[in-house]
């Protein structure tokens, strides 16, 4: 087996804190000649830990391999399990050593094993841990990125991610109202049940490179207001997308959700945000 640089973490959106954290692997791991691999999880950790505590994910795991991929490195998943959450931070490092790794890069906050131990704690173990530097702007975490897209704040959320924010999901079957008015909408349903979401209000966006309008909402002019909702209506597109998977990326907020006297109100706000997600 050829051997291992790894680091470990969630990597839950590879956001540039993690990108920073996987280039420094990949020089240690040229340096030595060993494979850059990062360890994540078949889930988060508090799933298992404090199940009501579980954060909403900021991507899937398929995006997030697919990402760490993309950030030259191989991801290896590990099941989060009772055996794995109860092991120290000694045993820990003797485990992943039987998977090849011969050195572990920790961040600089990070801590491993049921002892909370951080890389400078780490002394005679069976492999080389090494303390990774921080990203010198600093302030970049799955947590604030979190607080950005909460706040609806899509460009500091693309700046933390180092990319738009994005949804994926499989079109449903709505009730076809925006077709009726000439604004036809493909209606989101996320990959993931508890996928991170933008406030309610309306977006500029793109669909699979396409330009669109995305509206997160109860849709107050046109039902009784409860469900909430993802529909994305793309600009220049005439097609059947029913059963689809998309990629929805989050450029801005344009306004918040509003309630109209009537369809005609609605069409002509709906016609300004158009206006506004080109750019007029």
């Amino acid at each position: 087996m050829h051997k291992r640089a790894a680091v470990i973490g969630v990597f839950d959106g590879v956001h540039r804190g993690h990108q920073f954290l996987l280039e420094q692997l990949k020089t240690e791991a040229e340096r030595r000649d060993y494979q850059p691999v990062a360890l994540t999880f078949d889930r988060h950790p508090l799933e298992l830990v404090n199940p009501g505590a579980v954060p909403a994910r900021i991507c899937s795991l398929q995006e997030r391999l697919e990402l760490l991929r993309r950030a030259g490195v191989e991801p290896i998943v590990l099941e989060f399990t009772p055996e794995l959450r109860a092991m120290s931070a000694r045993e820990f490092c003797a485990f992943i050593r039987t998977l090849g790794v011969d050195l572990l890069l920790m961040g600089f906050n990070n801590r491993i094993g049921s002892d909370r131990k951080r890389g400078a704690e780490l002394i005679d173990e069976p492999i080389e841990i090494i303390v990774a530097r921080e990203l010198p702007e600093g302030g970049v975490s799955s947590s604030a990125v979190r607080k950005a897209v909460g706040q609806g704040d899509m460009e500091l959320a693309a700046k933390l991610l180092g990319r738009p924010f994005v949804i994926e999901g499989k079109v449903v079957t709505g009730r076809q109202i925006g077709r009726t008015i000439g604004f036809p909408t493909a209606n989101i349903q996320p990959s993931e049940a508890n996928a991170l979401m933008p406030p309610i209000g309306v977006y500029a966006g793109e669909v699979d490179g396409r330009p669109a309008v995305i509206n997160i909402g109860r849709r107050p002019t046109v039902n009784n207001g409860n469900d909430v909702t993802i529909e994305v209506h793309i600009l220049d597109f005439q097609g059947d997308l029913y059963g689809r998977h998309l990629r929805v990326e989050f450029l801005r907020r344009l306004r918040p959700e509003m309630k109209f006297s009537g369809l005609d109100e609605l069409k002509a706000q709906i016609q300004k945000d158009i206006d506004n997600a080109r750019g007029k």
